[in-house]
């Protein structure tokens, strides 16, 4: 059969680059004009209908095999460009990575780089096939939580073909980075890849997947900021633009971070993010992002129970970019133990700059206020100051947020009352406006009655023993919990407890 495409008319036949460069809905109506006893026949233009399936509004993951299996068929009888037989496995690997399944779909590129090296091809040609192949191997990489790989991967793709990188590539290559960059923490790192994000994107408008890294980079910089105005009918368009795609759990988690650990709408958020990616194989950044989030919310509700099963769960990697210790320690704060606070981060300190600079500046963090719990405010100011020292050159608020609003409150007043450079001063302000004072619980909120009741809950006595005691129904006793769980923010015995303790209600 002869190996070049038909086409029709005045239509010009369909390339392997037009496959890589065209945005995908013109490239729909371009192959949708031929015949289809000629698009049938052209690998080329099979390969550009399985391409477009992933445009906004048309992802279906699925829909795609019918066109690979025949363009591969069709290369496979040979007489084509040789460039097809090295895309053809690159275009089949985005439904596997689109469904969590980045094994596979690494399995697909590594045939592609097997291709590529056996092929008489022009050197140009190459340099722009292995680029692409390094993006999408890169991009599996980070989604399915190997950040360091994924990290070099990304980066090679950005400078091998240098000049002739399409704009597509060099915007999700460069968005991919700056994400990898808030991930660790790097936000310089991550600014700087974000604006050459934002330049690429700029010259390539049309392919909405390719720049939506560079667009979940932008609001989770603006989180990390504290500037959240606005940010939620961000995600909202950008999750509908992602949905079906790789990228919609990442938009998910980012809601979810940006409501916060305060707001109970965020449960129901977490579930739906579990749901999409239930079928993802582990690791996965999305799992590690919804682990993060989950545990957040279970230490701010004082639930120490459900955060400790979370909390072991996870496998820090080398530099640490998820840290059991930290939360341990945080978990430690708020059931009364300083000490042992302290003992577990030691470890996580010692590590230096092999932290991870997120995670180090919690451990600093949560490792000042048990300093300050024990009265040593020497020690804690000095790790408060290193956490402000960190955080000042990019103006990053959100960490401060993992403290308790007491200690948290306590540490920036005297960090405030030190002569500080000009850009400490102006977190310092941003923290403050960021997580205002005053939002937990005095103890004369709660009622004589309640802390009687607090207290007998403390000492382990049931519902039907207390009401007993106390000569009042069940029903009461029942409704004085529930006001006493409301006024502590807890849903549980344990967190009520525990949340009365920090506080000073109970002993």
């Amino acid at each position: 059969m002869a190996s070049t495409p038909v086409t029709d008319g005045a239509l010009e036949p369909v390339t392997w680059r037009d496959v890589v460069r065209v945005e995908p809905a013109r490239l729909r109506d371009r192959v949708a004009r031929m015949h289809e006893d000629a698009w049938s026949r052209d690998p080329a233009a099979l390969l550009a209908l399985a391409a477009s399936l992933r445009s906004p509004g048309a992802v279906n993951p699925y829909a795609a095999e019918p066109y690979l299996d025949a363009a591969d068929d069709l290369i496979a009888r040979g007489s084509v460009d040789p460039a097809l037989g090295v895309l053809a496995p690159i275009v089949r690997s985005v439904p596997w990575r689109e469904l969590g399944q980045f094994s596979r779909a690494r399995t697909l590129l590594a045939m592609a780089a097997r291709e590529l090296a056996d092929a008489r091809l022009p050197f140009a040609v190459q340099l722009e096939l292995q680029a692409l192949i390094l993006l999408h191997d890169g991009v599996c990489a980070m989604l399915g939580g190997r950040i360091d790989e994924g990290r070099q991967l990304l980066l090679r793709a950005l400078h091998v073909a240098g000049p002739q990188t399409p704009a597509g590539l060099r915007a999700e290559a460069s968005g991919g980075l700056a994400l990898i960059e808030l991930r660790v923490g790097s936000l310089r790192s991550a600014e700087a890849f974000l604006a050459a994000g934002r330049t690429a994107a700029a010259e390539a408008p049309a392919h909405r997947l390719s720049t939506a890294p560079v667009r979940l980079a932008e609001i989770a910089m603006a989180i990390e900021h504290g500037a959240v105005e606005g940010l939620e009918e961000r995600l909202d368009v950008l999750i509908a633009e992602t949905t079906g795609t790789e990228y919609q759990p990442l938009a998910v988690a980012e809601l979810v971070r940006l409501r916060g650990a305060d707001d109970d709408g965020a449960v129901e958020i977490l579930q739906e993010l579990q749901l999409i990616i239930r079928e993802w194989e582990l690791p996965n950044l999305p799992r590690m992002m919804h682990d993060d989030s989950r545990i957040a919310l279970l230490v701010r509700h004082h639930e120490a129970v459900a955060a400790r099963a979370e909390i072991a769960r996870i496998v820090p990697d080398e530099t640490h970019t998820q840290c059991p210790a930290i939360w341990s320690a945080r978990l430690a704060l708020d059931a009364g133990e300083p000490a042992r606070a302290i003992t577990l981060l030691e470890p996580c300190l010692a590590m230096g700059d092999a932290h991870s600079p997120r995670t180090a500046t919690l451990a600093m963090l949560v490792a000042a206020a048990a300093h300050a719990m024990v009265g040593d405010h020497t020690t804690a100011d000095a790790l408060f100051g290193q956490a402000l020292a960190l955080a000042a050159p990019t103006g990053s608020v959100r960490p401060f947020g993992v403290l308790p609003h007491p200690q948290l409150t306590a540490l920036v007043a005297r960090a405030a009352r030190r002569t500080q450079p000009r850009t400490v001063r102006v977190l310092l302000d941003a923290i403050v406006a960021r997580f205002p004072s005053g939002e937990d619980v005095a103890p004369h909120t709660l009622s004589p009655r309640e802390r009687l009741v607090l207290s007998r809950l403390a000492a382990g006595e049931t519902q039907q023993r207390i009401s007993f005691e106390l000569s009042v129904s069940p029903n009461t006793i029942k409704t004085q919990v529930r006001s006493i769980y409301r006024k502590l923010g807890v849903t549980t015995r344990e967190g009520a407890i525990q949340r009365a303790r920090t506080l000073g209600i109970l002993e």
